[in-house]
């Protein structure tokens, strides 16, 4: 298992992905978080930042969206673990969450649109060119098939990869893809953060970045 600000989650190293790093980001994003929000967390791995919303967060529903079975299997011993935790202030938190496994982008066609406050989508990485300056953006199919599912004013968390530089610059290239495809719904994107996400470096040169808007 493993904890951070009072709640935990089981972690298999071999099969599931997950860093200790991202433990400074995982607390902001909690803080993001008004009491009452329906929450989207897709791509959730084992699930941690989740976990942290719905033991600290008077949240009105979270839906975890998961492929990796292995993950699921963290994911869902992870609630337990979040319902006999005595740090976990809010009362009926397991009670709230919810796990459907399956590819995001089936999962996405069986919930409902404008049923969201906030959408958390860490994206996979899907080449190794992922986050050059010089590589085309990635993830439009995602955000096309997940932003109607955010309701007026919601809030989305997109995690990119980005070069150095990029980063430097706020990230222009990953706004400029959120802002394309933002457009063509026939809406537009308000930036409210823009910015690494965790300490450290993924590869060399090369950042995970998380850009907030709605």
């Amino acid at each position: 298992t493993h904890q951070e600000f009072g709640i935990k989650c089981l972690v298999d190293l071999n099969r599931t992905f997950f860093t200790a790093r991202m433990g400074p980001e995982r607390i902001r994003l909690c803080n993001c978080v008004s009491r009452g929000e329906n929450v989207l967390s897709l791509f959730s791995g084992v699930g941690l930042e989740g976990l942290m919303i719905a033991g600290r967060r008077e949240i009105s529903g979270l839906t975890f969206v998961e492929l990796n079975p292995v993950a699921v299997n963290c994911l869902k011993r992870g609630l337990e673990l979040l319902g006999r935790n005595k740090a976990v202030v809010v009362k009926g938190a397991k009670e709230r969450v919810k796990i459907l496994e399956g590819d995001a982008m089936e999962v996405l066609k069986s919930l409902e649109d404008n049923s969201f406050d906030r959408i958390i989508a860490p994206r996979p990485k899907e080449s190794s060119t992922d986050g050059d300056l010089s590589s085309e953006f990635s993830g439009s199919n995602f955000l096309e098939a997940m932003l109607p599912k955010l309701k007026e004013r919601g809030e989305c968390h997109w995690y990119d990869f980005a070069a150095d530089h990029e980063v430097e610059g706020g990230c222009p290239r990953t706004k400029k893809g959120i802002e394309d495809v933002v457009r063509q719904l026939g809406w537009r994107a308000e930036f409210l953060h823009a910015g690494k996400a965790g300490s450290g470096s993924i590869a060399k040169r090369q950042f995970r970045v998380c850009i907030d808007f709605r």
